[in-house]
């Protein structure tokens, strides 16, 4: 990989960070509840990680560097098998996200909802 593709650690956090920690508040206090279960998840995930690990493979035959110093020290096989455990991953954060929206809003527990997000006509 260049030096000049070198990330700050100040930009590494802004990139990274700063956008999971604003898409969790968005999630948990903006957001209607979803519907999406395991199985759909584990899909979508897995497609998701499947597309993202294709691009990467056509940056590297395009600039000859990964994005990412990790691939260069993974074969082929281990950068399928890093994607597909990314895809795991993602599912478990899906269902850890649902359980903890509905842990702050009410939804799925015994008290029941107190306010339906989004609603902004009063009954």
């Amino acid at each position: 990989m260049p030096e000049w593709v070198q990330l700050s650690y100040a930009a590494d956090l802004g990139f990274h960070a700063v956008p999971a920690l604003l898409l969790l508040i968005d999630l948990l206090f903006l957001s209607p509840p979803w519907t999406i279960t395991v199985a759909p998840a584990l899909a979508l995930s897995g497609t998701l990680a499947f597309v993202y690990w294709f691009w990467i493979e056509l940056c590297y035959q395009h600039n000859g560097w990964y994005p990412y110093p990790l691939f260069e020290v993974l074969s082929q096989t281990q950068r399928i098998a890093l994607f597909a455990a990314s895809a795991v991953v993602m599912t478990l954060s899906t269902a850890t996200l649902k359980w903890l929206y509905g842990r702050v809003n009410g939804y799925g527990t015994a008290r029941g909802p107190s306010a339906r997000p989004g609603a902004v006509k009063s009954e």
